[in-house]
């Protein structure tokens, strides 16, 4: 199995996407070896990593984030504390949509170790640990169709050229099976691009607040259609 001995960041860039295609055609093949996908996403947005750690850390919101190392993990998050709250807010949400697919906070455990730059990790690992709440105010399916749909509208929030690749190949593999890909894929591309910037939302401040309140804030509708959940694991493409 595949994985990363040094900093992505240093590399040159033919060695970065040979490593990032090796990943990549991995995944492919083996859809259910996710921790592929964090190697090829690290490879393939290394080159390009610098204006979007630059959007991070300029606005006062990442700022603060990063000052004060806020996290989503096992020492931070009790499911089932969040699970008694009201059943519309938000972290009653996520601590049902945690446990009903058996997941944990530390799902993505420690910083990669692969990026050296602390503030690029910090960013890296912070998009990892709040990916599951992105799927709770998306309405995204975790099947492959609502995870290709999410890779679309995770470019158009962060513009990592991993996403935009994963969601058109998980379209192109997935469209052979069910055409309603293009239609979910197209929505998510179109709300990414009009919702307010997750990356930057505090999570930790609103788990008493209602998931309705919440979309509002990041700019999502208050009750949307769901996304995906009409693909089986075998055409997983991301």
């Amino acid at each position: 199995m595949q994985t990363i001995t040094t900093d992505a960041y240093s590399m040159p860039a033919h060695i970065r996407w040979t490593r990032a295609v090796r990943a990549l055609a991995r995944v492919l093949a083996h859809p259910d070896e996710t921790d592929q996908v964090l190697v090829f996403s690290t490879y393939a947005n290394a080159g390009t990593a610098a204006n979007r750690l630059d959007r991070f850390y300029d606005d006062p919101r990442g700022q603060d984030l990063f000052a004060r190392r806020r996290a989503i993990d096992s020492h931070t998050v009790d499911l089932d504390r969040l699970a008694a709250l009201p059943d519309d807010t938000l972290g009653h949400a996520y601590a049902r949509f945690m446990k009903s697919h058996g997941l944990t906070p530390d799902v993505f455990d420690g910083p990669p170790a692969d990026v050296a730059d602390p503030r690029a990790a910090y960013v890296i690992q912070r998009m990892r640990q709040t990916h599951d709440l992105w799927h709770v105010v998306t309405h995204a399916e975790t099947d492959p169709a609502g995870e290709v749909a999410l890779q679309a509208f995770t470019y158009a929030q962060v513009g990592a050229p991993s996403s935009a690749i994963l969601a058109a190949l998980g379209t192109l593999k997935t469209i052979r099976h069910d055409a309603r890909i293009v239609r979910d894929v197209a929505a998510m591309l179109r709300l990414g691009n009009r919702a307010n910037r997750l990356v930057l939302f505090a999570w930790e401040d609103h788990w008493q607040t209602p998931l309705a309140e919440v979309r509002r804030l990041l700019g999502l509708p208050e009750s949307p259609r769901t996304i995906g959940g009409y693909t089986d694991l075998k055409f997983q493409a991301a």
